[in-house]
């Protein structure tokens, strides 16, 4: 348990065996509370067993200084690769005094965002996508990113993830882009780019082992779409 300071407070702790990467959002008239579960099969990240569940909580008054209403009420919601990547960040913080309260609310303030991006891209579809409207559909677009994520070392293509969740190309398409916002190759290139910035950062294995575990059996074509994805290549994200 942690105060940033005295609007925020940051607790973690583990989950009771999680398998689904997800977090709840609850709301009173005094605190915004944002719990994150992160799952065994679907999260990008190793995270310690003792902080598989992450819980922020902010105060309501927080956010008087924005002048409108900040809309939070998603019970439920996915959690997506940079959403996991800042959790891993905030947890693994070793900053210290005013550096570390400065990074830690930024992060948390970020979170937020994310929460609010979400609840703002169900708000535009809710009333137009059919998809959005059938729970089995939106089941089967959810199994289809726990499949991708679990899948990033292996040859993914949109018919074996049609056939994984049953369905067909065209609807798990369509259905995919609505539900998610991003195309299927937008989803799949931006965990891919994202889990190898993270083994490059804190792991010792070498670029062809990277490469490889997140699906690319070429290290010269990784290391292109690297470099068109972060604007650097990997090596010299590696000596950063």
């Amino acid at each position: 348990m942690e105060w940033i300071n005295e609007f925020i407070l940051i607790n973690t702790g583990s989950a009771n065996e999680p398998n689904e990467t997800s977090c709840v959002i609850a709301r009173n008239e005094a605190w915004v509370n944002i719990s994150y579960t992160l799952g065994q099969n679907d999260c990008l990240f190793q995270f310690p067993a003792h902080q598989t569940h992450i819980e922020l909580q902010i105060a309501a008054s927080y956010f008087e200084k924005y002048n409108e209403d900040i809309n939070l009420f998603v019970e439920k919601q996915s959690i997506c690769c940079n959403t996991q990547s800042k959790l891993f960040d905030l947890v693994h913080c070793n900053l210290t005094g005013f550096a570390r309260k400065l990074f830690l609310e930024s992060t948390v303030l970020y979170l937020v965002y994310q929460v609010f991006k979400n609840n703002l891209v169900f708000g535009l579809n809710c009333d137009t996508c059919s998809f959005l409207n059938r729970p089995l559909e939106v089941e089967k677009i959810q199994l289809a990113k726990q499949y991708i994520v679990t899948h990033l070392d292996a040859n993914i293509t949109i018919p074996n993830i049609a056939t994984q969740v049953g369905t067909n190309s065209c609807y798990l398409k369509k259905a995919f882009k609505e539900v998610v916002g991003q195309t299927i190759f937008e989803f799949v290139q931006e965990n891919r780019m994202v889990r190898a910035k993270h083994l490059i950062e804190q792991t010792n294995k070498s670029m062809g082992e990277i490469a490889f575990e997140v699906g690319y059996s070429s290290l010269s074509s990784f290391s292109q779409a690297y470099k068109n994805y972060f604007g650097i290549s990997p090596l010299k994200q590696a000596k950063a």
